[in-house]
């Protein structure tokens, strides 16, 4: 008699019970094929309470979720300093990391981590949730449509309320450039490529408003990214103001797209629309795009694969082009920080996919 062994489940781990890790909390359960053998909180009812949604043990202690857990991926839904500091745990047991944004506090530390995890042969991909968001998709797959750009604009607001712990430390992590400002440059360098200059100006608006003893993060800034050609993309990005906006527009010589979470629209040169694309954004569904491609991507033996930290070196760079600008009052090259670390920006792109 024939007998046919049953498929062994991929195992993954939760590390960051609130905030986005909910969504991605959420989008692991739903995956066939897959479970959930551990999930981390440092505050016990958060974790209890994620953990029990998942069907798996509850854990304060990283360090014990690994060792006793034994996951094949870890997810980090945590901030910037704590999910660098799990993912060198990780990549010290052989465990593939998708950790959310940014992918280092700053270029240095993302170097350091993309290069430790590239030398124990793991994974490493960052939360970019946009490009698994079908409007941006849908400008990605027609951009080609409209010509040469000349002209692009991107921006996020999104006020956050009063800024407490890391977000008001720069040291930590904190600042709507890195944090904010992640996710749409992300999608200027995904659309567009590497700029060959940054130039930036950010604000401190808040500091004398907070009550916390640090404070020292930008709350609003302003770049001019300059491409060949004198092709510009405008980028602006605020945690100060409401109401909440975010999106991408693309001139080019034979038109232009109008990108959002959930819609794009493709216009002629005289301004008529020619293609659109709509769907309801829920997180469940963007969450569960980007966690099902990782795992794919680690099932598979890496190869190439959506916002590896490879490539997501090219958004730190331009963001850390960025923060030095702001200090130098002149536009600065992401290209030059990554050849100070002995990186080819064209490198960069090697674990890169097409998007159909």
């Amino acid at each position: 008699m024939d007998a046919t062994k049953p498929t062994e489940a991929f195992r993954t781990a939760l590390i960051g019970a609130g905030g986005f890790g909910t969504h991605t909390l959420a989008a692991l359960c739903q995956l066939s094929g897959v479970r959930v053998v551990g999930v981390g909180d440092q505050d016990s009812a958060a974790a209890s309470a994620a953990a029990a949604e998942a069907n798996c043990p509850a854990y304060t202690d990283p360090r014990r979720l690994l060792v006793e857990t034994k996951p094949q991926a870890l997810f980090a839904a945590l901030p910037p300093g704590p999910a660098g500091d799990i993912a060198r745990l990780a990549s010290q047991r052989g465990i593939h990391v998708w950790r959310e944004t940014p992918l280092g506090r700053t270029l240095e530390e993302g170097v350091e981590l993309w290069r430790m995890m590239e030398q124990a042969h793991l994974c490493l991909a960052i939360g970019t949730q946009r490009r698994f968001m079908g409007g941006y998709r849908a400008a990605k797959r027609w951009i080609d449509k409209i010509g040469k750009i000349s002209l692009a604009d991107c921006h996020y607001y999104f006020n956050i309320g009063p800024i407490g712990s890391w977000r008001g430390d720069r040291a930590a992590g904190g600042g709507s450039l890195l944090t904010l400002g992640y996710h749409v440059f992300d999608l200027a360098v995904w659309l567009m490529g590497l700029p060959e200059t940054v130039y930036c100006q950010a604000q401190t608006a808040g500091r004398h408003a907070s009550p916390e003893p640090v404070y020292d993060t930008d709350d609003s800034a302003c770049c001019l990214l300059g491409y060949p050609g004198k092709a510009t993309v405008m980028i602006s990005v605020s945690r100060r103001h409401h109401p909440a906006s975010e999106g991408i527009a693309l001139y080019g010589e034979n038109g232009s797209i109008l990108a959002e979470p959930g819609r794009c629209l493709l216009r002629d040169r005289d301004g008529a629309v020619i293609d659109q694309f709509q769907e309801e954004c829920l997180p469940l569904t963007v969450f569960g795009r980007q966690v099902q491609s990782f795992i794919q991507a680690v099932q598979a033996g890496g190869g190439m694969y959506e916002c590896s930290g490879l490539e997501n070196l090219l958004t730190l760079s331009t963001i850390d082009a960025a923060y030095l600008s702001d200090r130098t009052g002149q536009p600065e090259s992401p290209a030059d920080l990554l050849r100070s670390f002995d990186i080819q920006p064209a490198d960069c792109l090697t674990l890169a996919p097409k998007i159909d």
